[in-house]
C-alpha cells in the first residue's frame, strides 16, 4: 500500500505541470502514489506530464493517468481520483501549484493514528508581489469533543490542499466533493470535520498557492447559486449521519457565511 496517493487535477497547465510533477517527485517520503487526473484540457500538459514521468528516476513513486469523460470542474476529478486511490492517506495537489520537499513525510509521521493532519501554506504571486504565509485555524490536537468541533466548524478556513486524509476513513463516510464548480472544498472540509475523531497539526507552510492571471478564484464570477448547492450537500451530508441536530447552528453559521455573504461580497468586488 502507498503511504500517500497524491492525486492532481490537470486542465490546461501546460505552464506548471512540470514543477508541480518535479516537487512531487523531489518529496522525502517513500512510497508515494501520484494520481493525475485529465480533465479534459485542450493544451498539451498531459503530454508534458507523460514525457516527465518516462524520465523519472524514482522507483518508489507509482505513476497513474486517467480521464474524466468531459470537463466538469475540479470536484469531478478529485472525484475520480478518490476512486482510483490506493494509498494509506490522500493528498491533493493542483497542477499549478507545487510543494516543499518535506510536505509529506512530515504530515505522514504527524497523521498516525488520526484521520487528517495539515500544515499551513504560502500564497505566491507570479506578478512579482511578496510572498506571504496563510495559516489554518488552530486545531485541537487528538480526539475531538462535540465543543471542539464545534469551535472548529465555525472558525476553520478551506485550505484543503493543505492536509492528508486516512483514505479508509474517507471511504467509510462517504465523504467525497460535491458537484460542483465553487466553494467544492469548502463543503469537502466540513464533511470532514463533521466525521473526523482526531486531527493532527503542524505550523510548517507547506503547499505554495499559486496566484496568477488564470487561477480559477481570480475570475470575475456570479458563484453564488454553486457555493449555495455545495454547502446544501454538506447540510445533507450531516443530516445523513444523523449529524444535522447537534451541529445545526454551526452548519446554518456557514450556510449564511460562505454561500450568501461571501458571494454578494465577490460580485460587488468584481
Amino acid at each position: 500500500m502507498p503511504k500517500v496517493s497524491v492525486i492532481i487535477p490537470v486542465y490546461n497547465s501546460s505552464q506548471y505541470i512540470k514543477r508541480c510533477l518535479q516537487s512531487v517527485a523531489s518529496q522525502k517520503l517513500t512510497d508515494l502514489e501520484v494520481i493525475l487526473i485529465d480533465n479534459c484540457g485542450t493544451d498539451d500538459s498531459i503530454a508534458l506530464a507523460e514525457a516527465f514521468i518516462r524520465h523519472s528516476n524514482r522507483k518508489d513513486l507509482t505513476y497513474r493517468i486517467a480521464a474524466t469523460p468531459t470537463n466538469n470542474g475540479p470536484a469531478s476529478a478529485r472525484n475520480l481520483g478518490l476512486q482510483l486511490a490506493t494509498g494509506e492517506y490522500v493528498a491533493f495537489l493542483d497542477a499549478d501549484d507545487w510543494i516543499e520537499p518535506d510536505m509529506y513525510e512530515q504530515l505522514y509521521a504527524k497523521a498516525q493514528g488520526s484521520d487528517m493532519c495539515c500544515g499551513n501554506l504560502w500564497q505566491d504571486f507570479e506578478d512579482g508581489r511578496e510572498s506571504h504565509i496563510l495559516k489554518n485555524t488552530r486545531m485541537p490536537q487528538g480526539e475531538l469533543t462535540i465543543s471542539m468541533r464545534k469551535q472548529v466548524l465555525r472558525s476553520f478556513v478551506s485550505y484543503f490542499t493543505t492536509y492528508i486524509y486516512r483514505r479508509e476513513w474517507l471511504v467509510q463516510n462517504g465523504i467525497v466533493f460535491p458537484d460542483t464548480k465553487s466553494a467544492e472544498d469548502s463543503a469537502f472540509l466540513t464533511c470532514c470535520l463533521l466525521s473526523a475523531n482526531r486531527i493532527q497539526q503542524t505550523e510548517e507552510p507547506f503547499y505554495h498557492y499559486i496566484i496568477h492571471r488564470g487561477s480559477l478564484t481570480s475570475r470575475p464570477v456570479r458563484k453564488g447559486p454553486d457555493k449555495r448547492r455545495a454547502f446544501r450537500a454538506a447540510i445533507g451530508y450531516a443530516k445523513r449521519k444523523g449529524l444535522y441536530t447537534t451541529y445545526r447552528a454551526q452548519l446554518l453559521y456557514l450556510y449564511i457565511k460562505k454561500a450568501v455573504f461571501v458571494p454578494v461580497v465577490e460580485y460587488l468586488l468584481s
